[in-house]
This record gives structure tokens, C-alpha cells and sequence, in this order.
């Protein structure tokens, strides 16, 4: 009797050792009872399961608490789906592998036993699809985008003038606000603000009515040639509106390709002849070296820095010589800096023969000369012509003609407060052209 006790003993022993073994090694690395990821019950899930579960999840269904975008001063609620957000399932279950892993089995057995185990949710980790939210925030964008407006300064032959109010404007931004979406996610967070950034105007009005642009400080003309096409000269009155009443705020640089902007068939342009690669080519915006070269000897009348200028490779003889002036898009820029210490206006009238540029500010004393060009050859460096002189006339026309190349010198003269500092304008130019012997790609359309 005694053996057979003995016997049923070590039986009960064993199958109570394999239970708990069995227990152990099941629940090992499974989630516990009553435990829950946001909505979705994984309790007694291995993490293979429950990633499974997850992929497999209605997001919309699923998620506690509702994602949130702080837009200015709303607080906009949107279905998950809608916005591009989905789960990721991965990172949910390795943020989640220390309630899969517990460290105290025979604590975890007695939770277990006893039916303890408190609910505990475990938050989901969230994504977002960049594309289908950017889509979202452009369509936001529609009712927040507001352009600032510049103060402007109108100035009437009379000498009266009329200024009007700046206007600051304010603009959704795209980026930054899918970078905050994606913060919020990392930190386990629903509520994400919307970064809505000030665009603040370049012409403010306090400047121009403490100190108004109306003294003439300089002006300077050229005329169209005799070759020039309608093309052309409507090209340059259009550019010229865009430059009509512009304001150059002080210790600003003012671009001229930025300001004119592309030169497209929808923004008014048409095809005229360019300079290019040392031939003429029509191409959209044609003319607008006139632009450059007139507004240039203005800026340089009234005494201010040029931060950029490139002359032409061939010399046409309607610009002053050593002292025109040409832009390209993307590679050739004329750039002056306002150096006085307020505001400059820029006032431009492009009639059928001429065009005309004229800078107001204040009155800054300043006055500037220029020195007749000094013209070097390429086979005689140190052996300058001046180009008033009776006895070099000759000899430059001969070697223009013959298409010699050839550089330029033109002292700058600027006389402010008493002193005088000069400068250098320096230009080298392959040939003199004309249409009769500069290469034609192609006619200008009509």
C-alpha cells in the first residue's frame, strides 16, 4: 500500500511538473490576460499573432483616440484613413515586447491563477503616408495661403505721391507640418499643430513716409536701334511695367532677373533676338538687356553699388561702349545694393524710340562722372586708344570692323561729402555687331 502511494505520488509530481512546464514554455513570450492594444485584444498572443492581428486591423476601428490636427485656432478630428495614417505593425510589437517578456514567471502564474491581471493598453505606433497627407494639407492650404502685400509708392508728375499700407501674409506649411505629424506618432501623441508660418512683406510703409522717395537722384536713356523688331520693343515695355514703381528698401540687393521673373509666353513675353553663345537666337524675353544695360548707367549715376554685371561678349553700338549691361537666366544677373539709408524708387517709361529709367530717394549729395573709354587690343595690351582722339578713330574702326577683340576702361568718379573714391568698369568684348555680321539662328516670328 505504502509503494503505492509512493508510486502515485511521483505520478501527480510528474504530470504537475510537465503542466507547469507546459505553462511556462506557452506563455513565455506571449501577452498577458486582459491585455489589449488600443482596441485590438491580444491577450495570450505570441508577438508572431499579434503583429498578424495588427496587420490585419481596420485602423478607422481600432484606435482609441482620434488624431487631431491644431490648425491656428481650430482643432480639426479626421478619420485615420482619410489622411493617409495606417498602423506599423512592427514597431507596435517591439514597443510592446517587455509586457510579452515578463521577467517573474511565478508572479505572472498567481496574476494568472487568480484572474488579477489588471487591462493594460498598449498604444498603437502610427505612420503616415506623406503623399495622401500632403494632399490633404494642400487642400487646407487653399482656405489659410494669403500672399503679402507690399506698401507701394506711387509718385505723380506734380510731385504729389500716394502710399499704401503693407499687408502681412501667412502661408501653410507642407513640410514642416508632416515633420510634426510624425513627432506626435513618435511620442505616442494624437494632437499635431499645423505649422502655418508669417510671410512678411519686403516694403513696409513707415520708411516711405518718413523719408519718400520723391528727389530725383538720377536717370538715364537709351534708344532702340534701327534693326529692332516689334518683339523686341514690346518685350521691354513689359518688362518695364514690372519695374515701374518699384521700391529698393535700404541696404537691400536688388536682382533684376528676380524682379522681372521668367521670361514665358504667359507672362506676357515674346520671342525677340537674344545674344547667345555669339549668335542671335529668338527667344522669349529678347530685349531685356536693354532693360539691364539702361537701368544699370542709372544705378550707377546715383552712386550706387553694383553687385553684379556682366557686359555683352559682342558690342552693339546702341549702349554706351564699356558700359552696357546683359542678363540670362540662370547664369547672368544684373544686381545692385541700395547704400543709402532709405528707400529708392524705380521709375521706368519705354516709349517707341527710347527707354528711360529714373532712381528717386533722398537727396544723398552725391555725384558721379565718367571717364570716355579707354579701349585696349588683344595684340597691343599696354597701348591704350582713346576713343576721342582724332588720330585712334581710325585705327579703332579699322580693327572694330575687322571684328578684332578688345577690352575696355572706364574710370568711375564718385564724389560724396567732400571725398571722391573711383572706380574701375572693366569689359572685353570678342567684336562690334550688328545684324549684318553677327550669325542669325532663325528669324524672329512675327
Amino acid at each position: 500500500m505504502h509503494g503505492i502511494k509512493k508510486y502515485f505520488a511521483l505520478t501527480l509530481l510528474c504530470i504537475l511538473v510537465c503542466l507547469v512546464t507546459w505553462d511556462f514554455l506557452f506563455w513565455t513570450g506571449r501577452f498577458p490576460p486582459n491585455c489589449y492594444i488600443e482596441k485590438i485584444d491580444v491577450s495570450g498572443l505570441s508577438n508572431l499573432e499579434a503583429l498578424n492581428r495588427l496587420k490585419s486591423a481596420d485602423i478607422d476601428n481600432v484606435i482609441d483616440d482620434p488624431i487631431l490636427l491644431k490648425l491656428e485656432d481650430q482643432i480639426l478630428e479626421y478619420k485615420p484613413s482619410d489622411i493617409g495614417i495606417f498602423i506599423s505593425p512592427r514597431r507596435t510589437i517591439n514597443n510592446s515586447t517587455s509586457l510579452a517578456y515578463r521577467s517573474n514567471y511565478i508572479v505572472d502564474f498567481s496574476h494568472r491563477m487568480l484572474g488579477s491581471y489588471k487591462k493594460q493598453v498598449i498604444p498603437l505606433s502610427l505612420d503616415v503616408d506623406r503623399d495622401t497627407f500632403k494632399a490633404v494639407l494642400e487642400g487646407l492650404a487653399n482656405n489659410v495661403d494669403a500672399p503679402s502685400k507690399e506698401a507701394t509708392f506711387n509718385l505723380f508728375e506734380d510731385g504729389r505721391y500716394k502710399i499704401t499700407k503693407e499687408k502681412t501674409g501667412k502661408r501653410l506649411d507642407i513640410k514642416k507640418s508632416i515633420a510634426n505629424l510624425a513627432k506626435a506618432f513618435s511620442r505616442n501623441e494624437r494632437l499635431a499643430i499645423m505649422e502655418v508660418s508669417v510671410l512678411y512683406p519686403r516694403v513696409y510703409a513707415s520708411p516711405l513716409v518718413k523719408h519718400p522717395p520723391k528727389h530725383l537722384l538720377s536717370e538715364y536713356a537709351t534708344y532702340y536701334g534701327s534693326h529692332d523688331s516689334p518683339n523686341r520693343l514690346h518685350n521691354i515695355k513689359v518688362a518695364t511695367g514690372r519695374l515701374n514703381n518699384y521700391v529698393i528698401v535700404s541696404g537691400e540687393t536688388f536682382s533684376l532677373l528676380d524682379t522681372l521673373g521668367d521670361f514665358t509666353m504667359a507672362r506676357g513675353f515674346r520671342e525677340a533676338f537674344v545674344l547667345y553663345n555669339g549668335e542671335l537666337d529668338p527667344q522669349y524675353g529678347g530685349g531685356s538687356c536693354q532693360i539691364a544695360t539702361t537701368l544699370y548707367n542709372a544705378a550707377m549715376l546715383a552712386g550706387l553699388d553694383i553687385i553684379e554685371r556682366h557686359n555683352h561678349g559682342i558690342y552693339f553700338t546702341i549702349y554706351p561702349l564699356g558700359r552696357d549691361a546683359s542678363i540670362y537666366t540662370g547664369t547672368r544677373d544684373m544686381r545692385i545694393a541700395n547704400n543709402t539709408n532709405h528707400p529708392i524708387l524705380i521709375s521706368g517709361v519705354a516709349t517707341d524710340k527710347k527707354l528711360t529709367f529714373k532712381l528717386y530717394g533722398t537727396p544723398t549729395g552725391r555725384k558721379v562722372s565718367f571717364s570716355r573709354p579707354m579701349i585696349f587690343f588683344e595684340d597691343e595690351k599696354f597701348k591704350p586708344y582713346n576713343v576721342m582722339t582724332e588720330e585712334a578713330k581710325l585705327k579703332i574702326n579699322e580693327a572694330l570692323l575687322s571684328g578684332k577683340p578688345y577690352s575696355t576702361y572706364v574710370k568711375v568718379v564718385l564724389e560724396e561729402g567732400g571725398y571722391s573714391t573711383e572706380k574701375a568698369v572693366r569689359s572685353y568684348y570678342k567684336m562690334t555687331g550688328d545684324k549684318e555680321n553677327v550669325k542669325i539662328v532663325r528669324p524672329e516670328p512675327e
